[in-house]
């Protein structure tokens, strides 16, 4: 399938001194042998409880922004917080709420419409905080850029604070404070989501108002926030999303105790239950309709109401799956007319713009590129972007900005703007690019090889390394001696084996879309090599995961 694999071997000593030392399975140990080539790093790694909360004092400019804060919340000012449509912005906007009703305010909150005002502090929400009589806007993963919108709330004497985490745009602030740790180059907060952003300056805030707050509530939200915005995974990030995860199995939040127990959480957080469960409900509001219906959700106390509420987000989360599952099966179709350049550059009238992200990121995990995808409407291209292998994809897009009405993001995964008929011409560019940055030949991939008899200890492994994401990628591993029992095609596209491993041990092996990558049912044999990631099993089997198939060679 074109991927040079190599094999990372020769760990077995490392292996039984991790397994001694720390007391782990011999498939955790050996997982960890290969990160870790000696002890350091792995204490914190298996207990983050190890890793301090930094001061909010060293993101640039947030004592100032903290002072400017309290003298709202003490004069009684009106604050209008202004968040985001996806789930950093959401989480962020119900941290500051909740934060500063604590406190001793009354915030009005702002979020913002995908398909009216769009990403930001824009004309729409300037016009809303002044309707408000506001003296003081806060916002939450947004504002770095806003530059006009920025100078536009001085113009009528509004102050505004900005808690962002996205990249900087050249001579793009504006006037205020703008509370971002990437503000000064390689600081190192730079891996915080919004939603963390935001927290650290209400942290300050309560603390000068003689009133700590207390951290358990609002690292719930953190860690939804992590898993959703791909924050990389830190060791300050690994200690929110464990201690998030283990304060949300008792969360007391009617909608999303509820959405935890229909994604099968059974009293355990995993990050997988956030990033293919939770994530995409909380998404799908603001990708179909209204995200303000997510915060009045996670605000909500009343039981009867805060269930009307879940229903309507399911019902908008089954159409946004829906429209995604055909937007993506027409782009990958495209893909693979067209499967040459560097990176993926698809557009199309027909595809629902709120499900580009989505589309975009499952283009780059199938094709192993970084992908760009366009929805055009009534002129106008509508574009997310999203990265492979460490690109940076808001860099690419920077430079082709000549060609773009607007465009955001971080390295990870970006949003644009640009006219139907510059669309040509930004594909053509990006992919000179990129092709520019590329390598002649693809660096060899990793693999880690296991035994057999191995496999069943791949959960004990996933339970000690959960969360995953950039940094703390999933495991790759290879098996060989698999022995195939069965294989179906599941509509008409994806294979799923069930295979025999060491000890009479069944495994299910699925390849997603195998049909289209040139698989077949009778691919899987004992004396090949079967590469591919372990992930979570919804099914009541016996092993509760499964072998995402990456490749057979």
């Amino acid at each position: 399938m074109g991927i040079r694999w190599v094999a990372q071997s020769g760990m077995e000593g490392r292996r039984a001194e991790i397994a001694l030392r720390f007391g782990l399975s011999r498939t955790a140990a050996l997982l960890l042998a290969v990160r870790f080539p000696d002890d350091e790093g792995i204490e914190e790694y298996l207990d983050p409880s190890r890793v301090e909360w930094p001061s909010p004092l060293r993101i640039p400019h947030l004592s100032e922004a903290a002072d400017r804060v309290v003298r709202a919340v003490r004069a009684g000012e009106k604050i209008f917080i202004h968040g985001d449509y996806d789930v950093d912005g959401l989480m962020g906007a119900a941290v500051l709420t909740g934060a500063l009703r604590t406190l001793g305010a009354s915030p009005d909150v702002y979020i913002p419409s995908r398909f009216e005002g769009g990403y930001g502090l824009s004309e729409s929400s300037v016009s809303a905080a002044l309707s408000g009589s506001a003296s003081l806007v806060l916002t939450t993963d947004c504002g770095t850029n806003a530059r006009e919108a920025g100078a536009d709330l001085a113009r009528h004497g509004v102050d505004l604070v900005v808690t962002d985490h996205h990249v900087p745009s050249p001579d793009q602030q504006p006037p205020g404070w703008i509370v971002n740790p990437h503000m000064e180059p390689d600081h190192p907060d730079r891996a915080l989501c919004g939603t963390l952003v935001a927290l650290q300056l209400v942290r300050r805030v309560g603390d000068l108002l003689g009133r700590p707050l207390s951290l358990e509530p609002f690292v719930r939200l953190g860690a939804i926030a992590t898993v959703a915005d791909v924050s990389p995974l830190t060791p300050l990030n690994r200690r929110v999303c464990r201690e998030g995860f283990a304060a949300l199995a008792t969360t007391p939040n009617l909608a999303l105790a509820r959405m935890f127990k229909a994604a099968g959480a059974n009293g355990r957080i995993m990050g997988h239950h956030i990033a293919f469960h939770i994530a995409p409900r909380l998404n799908a509001a603001g990708r179909i309709e209204d995200a303000r219906l997510v915060l009045d959700l996670l605000l909500e106390r009343d039981a009867a109401r805060a269930a009307a509420l879940s229903g309507r987000l399911e019902g908008l989360n089954r159409k946004r799956r829906a429209l995604q599952a055909a937007a993506y099966d027409d782009a990958s179709a495209r893909v693979r007319e067209n499967p040459e350049g560097p990176v993926l550059f698809v557009a199309s009238g027909r595809w629902h713009r709120g499900v580009l992200g989505p589309v975009a990121a499952r283009l780059a995990e199938s094709f192993r590129k970084s992908a760009f995808v366009v929805s055009v409407e009534g002129g106008i291209g509508t574009g997310s972007a999203r990265s492979w292998g460490g690109e940076n994809v808001v860099a690419l897009l920077e430079r082709c900005s000549d060609l773009l009405l607007r465009y955001g993001g971080h390295g990870g995964a970006a949003g644009f703007s640009v006219e139907a008929d510059k669309i040509p011409a930004l594909e053509k560019r990006v992919q000179a690019e990129a092709a520019e940055r590329s390598p002649d030949a693809p660096a060899p991939v990793a693999y880690i090889p296991i035994l057999p008899d191995d496999v069943p200890g791949l959960w004990d492994a996933w339970e000690v390394m959960d969360p995953f994401g950039p940094l703390n990628d999933e495991p790759t591993v290879g098996i060989e001696g698999l022995y195939a029992k069965g294989c179906r095609v599941l509509n008409g596209k994806h294979l799923m084996w069930e295979a025999e491993a060491g000890g009479g041990q069944r495994l299910t092996v699925i390849a997603w879309d195998g049909l289209g990558r040139g698989l077949s049912p009778s691919s899987l044999t004992p004396s090949a090599l079967v590469i591919g990631k372990p992930a979570p099993e919804q099914r009541p089997v016996a092993l509760p995961f499964y072998l995402n198939l990456l490749d057979i060679c």
